[in-house]
């Protein structure tokens, strides 16, 4: 597995608590690039994280839905092997679902 993607676009708890899959991910896959999606204002908890490659911001106050487009592209166009979604709700579905990765791993429904 080379890319990752973890989504957790609730609040600054639901972040910390998902920082430890972060840990487990790179210990089962030590060459791969993990990223990591948060909504606006939580990017600053994973700022010096030695095990992310990335952090991409979900802006969900302004223009909440053409964000969440703009995103489901990015995520696409990145080709991630695994996404993870530890948020529970419909929009992190959407993302997981339309990413194209081969494996995805979360919520049964979102």
């Amino acid at each position: 597995m080379k890319r990752i993607l973890i989504i957790q676009t609730a609040f600054i708890g639901d972040v910390i608590l998902a920082t430890a899959l972060v840990e487990k991910l790179h210990d089962y896959f030590p060459n791969s690039e993990i990223d990591f999606l948060v909504r606006k204002g939580n990017q600053a908890l994973l700022k010096n994280n030695p095990h992310i490659n990335q952090v991409l911001v979900w802006e969900k106050g302004k223009k909440k839905f053409k964000h969440l487009f703009s995103l489901k592209r990015t995520i696409k166009k990145n080709r991630y092997d695994i996404v993870v979604t530890a948020h529970r709700f419909a929009s992190s579905g959407y993302l997981a679902a339309f990413s194209g990765a081969k494996h995805i791993v979360g919520f049964k429904k979102n």
